[in-house]
């Protein structure tokens, strides 16, 4: 069955229409799909200006069907936008995907963490009380046995609008000191979370810095931590320079970043000991994206 094609509104509400329980179904089928070797499919592509930035990443399904997202922005801000291509090389819709990319991202963070945690309750730490953080917040509510939630964000409007949610705290060190769950929600320029800030045992999932001139972690956090993943290890080659950055200084190899797809699986355990430090990097929202424009073209 061929999808129809949508205007660009039409399709943002029918990604909006979909259920809590179809859109996670959608994303775990999308993260632990067989990855296939498209000789075709363009590699990541960033173009940087002095005002400005744009990056490309495409993603195809197993039916063909394929996915552009364009990421543009500025200094501090960015909006993403994505098109959705049929097997005979039809657009069959546009549409502003920041929304979908939004949960795209937080709705893999909250299939990832159950994974990644000690057992026991956890104690929640978010650096960015952006709409990400919000939603992260939200979701992983839903899935973890939360202790506490503690949040850093140094815009105070932000920050104040999370108040009803979490603690609020003035500094990013006080937020993620006892926290068994960190995760950075943030558009940073340089890291915003230290190595010797993390508890012991801690699992980090990074959301944000999503393209090259960004980072969120500290290189001594990937460094020192028993297992790092990554949602798109071959797309973070190219743009997270979280991981890039470790990689060349010689404190990380790609070959020890192990694919979140297998830990989703449960092919390998995120976690051997209590003291691990355990980082996930999410890097490509596009194919949890191009399942959900799919799904909602289905409805």
């Amino acid at each position: 069955m061929r999808l129809p094609e949508l205007a660009a509104d039409d399709l943002q509400q029918a990604i909006d229409r979909l259920q809590p329980a179809q859109i996670q179904a959608v994303t775990r089928a999308a993260l632990v799909a067989a990855p296939d070797d498209f000789a075709d499919l363009p590699a990541p592509q960033v173009m940087l200006r002095s005002d400005g930035w744009t990056g490309v990443t495409t993603a195809i399904d197993g039916a063909g069907y394929r996915a552009v997202l364009i990421t543009a922005g500025g200094r501090r801000s960015a909006s993403r936008s994505c098109t959705v291509i049929n097997p005979e090389g039809v657009v069959i819709g546009s549409f502003a995907a920041d929304a979908a990319a939004r949960v795209a991202i937080a709705v893999t963070a909250a299939l990832a963490a159950p994974a990644l945690v000690g057992t026991g309750p956890v104690r929640l730490a978010v650096l960015g009380a952006g709409p990400l953080g919000r939603l992260v917040i939200s979701l992983l509510t839903g899935v973890l046995s939360l202790e506490a939630i503690t949040i850093y964000d140094p815009d105070t409007a932000a920050a104040a609008a999370v108040a009803d949610v979490g603690t609020v705290v003035r500094d990013a060190a006080a937020a993620v000191r006892h926290a068994s769950l960190v995760v950075t929600a943030t558009n940073a320029r340089d890291a915003v979370l230290r190595a010797d800030w993390v508890a012991p045992g801690a699992a980090v999932i990074a959301l944000g810095a999503d393209r090259q001139g960004r980072r969120e972690l500290d290189y001594r956090i990937l460094g020192e931590a028993s297992f790092v993943a990554c949602d798109a290890p071959a797309v973070a080659r190219v743009l997270a320079d979280d991981l890039r950055d470790c990689v060349a200084e010689g404190h990380l190899d790609w070959q020890e970043v192990t694919p979140l797809r297998d830990v989703l699986l449960g092919a390998v355990d995120a976690r051997v000991t209590a003291a691990d430090l355990v980082v996930v990097k999410l890097i490509d929202a596009t194919p949890v994206v191009l399942a959900l424009a799919r799904a909602a073209l289905d409805q």
